[in-house]
């Protein structure tokens, strides 16, 4: 599922930190890993006898290009894997077009990259380049904010199938990586109409209690349901963690929190109820409000119709 993977890196340390799990997950299925850099305007003046001098925005590329290509090429002997394959590129043009291009062209399984990786003058925050790669990208991509384990990693469902694209990503990593898994799902408050199950009562004795059983464990079983088929995937338990409070950002914010999380797992457009889980609504609060790393996962288009 993750054979080829695109590393963005700017020359920084926070960028590079994305490559350490890349690595893993690509060494797992004998992949390949692309390390992908993009010149940017960097040395504008140079040292001369004189003083200094001005660099024209060409020969300022040109110099970033050259220095690209030798850094890359010392990722590659350090990283260096049996059964890995290690591919360096350089390539022009704006970062985001460019990283998304690559994707594309190359038809890879993942984007891994630092959010705070700097590229020139200006930092690859979430809300730049970050945010237009998560925002178009092709694949999962995979978002990286520190050297933190993946040694715990909660998924995100909310009933829908859309959402629940997040599940195989999230169960190979965890396989891949041994990370323990919990599901999290966030119900909506609703009561039952007393009245209604009390007439049920009144057609058949238990079947109220039944309905009601029904209703106020529903989230619990659906995680249960969907813990005991997938956990043969990754060959240990998968924990649950039925929520039933809101808001449902906060929630997931909240659990990943207290529960120690360095892996969260979540469906750009999943549904909980009538309202969609879209970028710029949970999936965004959560990549902005959790410390934690992020894999985030767009669903098919023929899934989206």
């Amino acid at each position: 599922m993750f054979q080829k993977i695109l590393v963005p890196l700017d020359g920084s340390e926070l960028a590079e930190q994305a490559l350490p799990p890349a690595v893993a997950l690509s060494q797992a299925e004998n992949g390949e890993v692309i390390l992908l850099s993009v010149p940017v305007l960097k040395h504008m003046f140079v040292r001369e006898r004189a003083g200094y001098g001005f660099l024209w925005p060409e020969d300022s590329l040109r110099h970033s290009r050259q220095e690209l290509m030798p850094y890359l090429q010392g990722l590659q002997e350090v990283n260096a894997r049996s059964g890995l394959v290690l591919r360096a590129e350089v390539r022009d043009g704006d970062a985001a077009g460019v990283i998304i291009d690559t994707a594309v062209a190359e038809n890879v399984d993942l984007i891994a990259m630092s959010t705070h990786g700097r590229s020139g003058l200006s930092r690859w925050v979430l809300g730049s380049v970050a945010e237009k790669v998560l925002r178009q990208a092709p694949c999962p991509v995979l978002v990286i904010r520190d050297t933190k384990p993946f040694s715990h990693m909660l998924i995100t469902v909310d009933g829908s199938e859309l959402s629940e694209y997040a599940l195989e990503p999230g169960l190979e990593v965890a396989r891949r990586l041994g990370s323990r898994v919990t599901l999290l799902s966030v119900e909506q408050v609703e009561e039952l109409d007393p009245q209604f199950i009390a007439e049920l009562e009144q057609a058949e004795k238990g079947l109220g209690q039944h309905a009601r059983d029904d209703f106020y464990h529903r989230t619990e079983t659906y995680l249960q349901d969907i813990a005991e088929r997938y956990r043969p995937q990754i060959g240990r338990d998968i924990k649950i963690a039925p929520r039933s409070s809101a808001p449902v950002a906060q929630t997931i914010l909240d659990f990943i929190e207290v529960n120690d999380v360095g892996l969260v797992v979540m469906s750009t457009h999943g549904r909980s109820g009538l309202k969609r889980w879209v970028y710029g609504s949970v999936t965004e609060k959560v990549l902005h409000g959790a410390h934690s790393a992020m894999l985030v996962v767009r669903p098919p288009a023929h899934a989206l119709a």
